[in-house]
C-alpha cells in the first residue's frame, strides 16, 4: 500500500477496498475521488461476490472531505461558496457525488468495516453501503452542519430511509457523535465487534454471502436497494 490512494485487494471472490490516507484520517481530496472511480471501474470489469470497504490504520474509517486549504477541490468549493457561485459549487460537488454514486451502485453487496472515526462524508459513505460492521471504539458523526454545510455525499437521504426522518434529523442536525453501542441499538450498523475486529467480522459476513447463489444475491440486492424508492 502506498499510503495515499484507494487500494484494492482481492481475497478469492471478495474484494477489499482500503481508503489509504492515514496521515489525514483517510480524508478525501481530488486525487482520492479519482482513485475511488478508478477502483470502481476495475471492480466492474471483474465483479467479486462482495465488496468490503475500510480505512487504513487504526484511527479512522474516513474523516470525509479534506477541508485543508492545500486540497484544491476544497479551495474551489469554498471560493464558490463565498461568491455564491451555484454552478461552481455544483461542479465541485459533482466530483464527490460521481465517485460515491458509482461505488455504491456496484451490483454486489458492499459492507463498510467502520474501524475508527467516520465523520462527515466518511460517515455518509458508510451509510450508503448495504451493511455496516463497527468496532466498539469507533464513532460515527454526521458533522457537516458544524462547518456550515449539509450532508452532500448522498448520505442524508440514505440515513432517512435507513432510520426514518426523525432519527436522521437527530443525527444530522445536532452533528453529535454516535458510539458503536448506540449505532447498533438504533439499527445504524448491523454488527458491533470488539475493538480491532470489524474487518474480520466483515469478511465473515462477506464469506457467508459469497456462499450463496450469485444471481439470487444480485437480484435480491437490487430489490432491497430499489425498495427505498418505492
Amino acid at each position: 500500500m502506498s499510503g495515499y490512494g484507494i487500494d484494492l485487494e482481492r481475497r478469492g471472490n471478495i474484494a477489499l477496498v482500503v481508503i489509504n490516507r492515514p496521515k489525514r484520517h483517510n480524508a478525501f481530496d481530488a486525487k482520492m475521488f479519482d482513485e475511488l472511480c478508478r477502483v470502481t471501474d476495475e471492480l466492474k470489469q471483474n465483479l467479486p461476490r462482495a465488496v468490503i470497504i475500510t480505512g487504513a490504520g487504526e484511527k479512522a474509517f474516513s474523516a470525509g472531505f479534506d477541508v485543508n486549504p492545500d486540497n484544491q477541490l476544497a479551495a474551489e468549493l469554498y471560493a464558490a461558496m463565498e461568491k455564491q457561485d451555484k454552478p461552481g459549487i455544483a461542479r465541485a460537488m459533482r466530483v464527490v457525488l460521481d465517485a460515491a454514486d458509482a461505488f455504491v451502485a456496484l451490483p454486489v453487496p458492499i459492507i463498510a468495516a467502520v474501524n475508527g472515526l467516520a465523520y462527515g462524508g466518511g460517515a455518509e459513505l458508510s451509510i450508503r453501503c448495504d451493511m455496516r460492521v463497527m468496532d466498539a471504539d469507533a464513532v460515527i458523526c454526521l458533522s457537516e452542519v458544524r462547518l456550515g454545510l449539509m450532508p452532500d455525499w448522498g448520505g442524508g437521504a440514505s440515513l432517512a430511509h435507513l432510520l426514518g426522518p426523525a432519527k436522521a434529523a437527530d443525527l444530522i442536525l445536532t452533528a453529535r457523535k454516535v458510539s458503536a453501542d448506540e449505532a447498533l441499538h438504533m439499527g445504524l450498523v448491523n454488527r458491533k465487534t470488539p475493538a480491532g475486529q470489524a474487518l474480520d467480522q466483515a469478511f465473515c459476513l462477506a464469506s457467508a454471502i459469497a456462499e450463496n447463489g450469485p444471481r439470487a444475491v444480485k437480484a435480491a440486492l437490487a430489490v432491497i436497494r430499489q425498495s427505498s424508492q418505492m
